[in-house]
């Protein structure tokens, strides 16, 4: 076999199986994590908008983004490298939903640090109701700015749905602005939040006149710190290794453009590509949940409720079903089942 035989299998084989398992795992991650944020307690929280939207967008990210991709795997020519309508929809409709998503989470980083802002008309931003606002003027805002996504985008002589000519140099750039900002304002507002924690935290131990009080208060900020800083920490890293590739790709591609290139140069570059654009840059929108529950205690405990609440629901159920079948016209009343409530992890300055 030679080389673009073997790259093309490892693409076919990163699309049929690693590509679907993530698609599955990433949707069941989508509906979770907007049922946790949708419990009474949480869904009082403006920061649990956020994380409602961001679930809404990644998984319209992996049903018009990445089945097509799967989809594409098992037939002999991908519509999106013939169809010119097809080719520039798909393109505008991911960049927007990808955009979208990145948004929400840059803007939750936003939110922390609102909430734990010692300025009163900073904590206003921290509003269930400004957070709708904050929400739909971000989905405005990607639809209409990608436009041109749409405008340009076509299928190209090379039969890839690409872009080509001036476009392509000024696309690499945008790619890199619009790619950087929401890493940037995670990291940025994320650790100002930490560092307004920290300054509370003094605040409150100084002015402590227990002694045990105030080791505990200590040991509650420290923790707390720590626990946040590892959420921070592994959205901008799960973002960045993600992310960072694609403008990268594009600039690389906008260099060499009219560069000769050999066979194997050619199928390496096609690997890349699809790496680029059509695997690695899904990764976050299928994972973002299980970095949240990897990195949250609290988020865990959460998702062990719901999941408890299901199957012992679904057992209640079947026991139902079974009784009534072996005791025909006898009606049995389900047993209550109390779960506690959960705790508020993202609460909210004004309800």
């Amino acid at each position: 076999m030679t080389l673009t035989d073997d790259l093309t299998l490892a693409q076919l084989i990163l699309s049929r199986y690693v590509l679907i398992i993530c698609s599955i795992l990433g949707i069941i991650g989508c509906f979770l994590n907007f049922i946790i944020f949708c419990k009474k307690k949480l869904r009082k929280s403006s920061c649990s908008v956020y994380f409602q939207a961001t679930s809404i967008f990644n998984l319209l990210v992996i049903l018009i983004a990445i089945t097509p991709v799967i989809v594409g795997s098992y037939l002999p020519k991908d519509p999106a490298s013939y169809l010119s309508a097809y080719c520039k929809a798909r393109a505008y409709t991911t960049h927007a939903f990808l955009m979208m998503s990145r948004s929400s989470v840059a803007l939750s980083c936003i939110d922390r640090f609102a909430l734990c802002s010692s300025h009163a008309y900073i904590r206003r931003l921290n509003h269930r109701g400004i957070a709708i606002i904050l929400v739909v003027i971000t989905i405005i805002i990607w639809l209409l700015i990608p436009i041109h996504v749409m405008v340009y985008t076509d299928v190209q002589s090379s039969g890839k749905c690409g872009t080509s000519g001036s476009y392509q140099i000024f696309y690499s750039f945008y790619a890199i602005i619009v790619t950087s900002i929401p890493l940037l304002i995670m990291i940025i507002f994320s650790v100002w939040a930490v560092r307004n924690i920290r300054r509370s935290r003094a605040r409150v131990a100084a002015t402590d006149e227990h002694v045990n009080g105030n080791e505990n208060s200590r040991r509650k900020m420290k923790k707390e710190d720590i626990q946040l800083m590892i959420i921070v920490i592994s959205e901008a890293i799960v973002y960045l290794l993600s992310t960072i590739w694609y403008p990268i790709y594009t600039a690389y591609t906008t260099i060499t453009a009219n560069v000769s290139k050999t066979s194997d140069r050619v199928a390496i570059e096609n690997f890349i590509r699809y790496l680029v654009l059509s695997f690695l840059i899904f990764l976050n929108s299928c994972s973002i949940f299980y970095v949240h529950l990897l990195a949250s205690k609290t988020l865990r405990q959460e998702c062990k409720q719901l999941i408890f609440y299901l199957f012992k629901h679904n057992q209640i159920n079947v026991e139902l079903q079974t009784n009534s079948s072996a005791r025909p016209g006898h009606r049995q009343r389900a047993p209550a089942l109390y779960i506690h409530p959960p705790t508020n992890i993202f609460s909210s300055n004004k309800q």
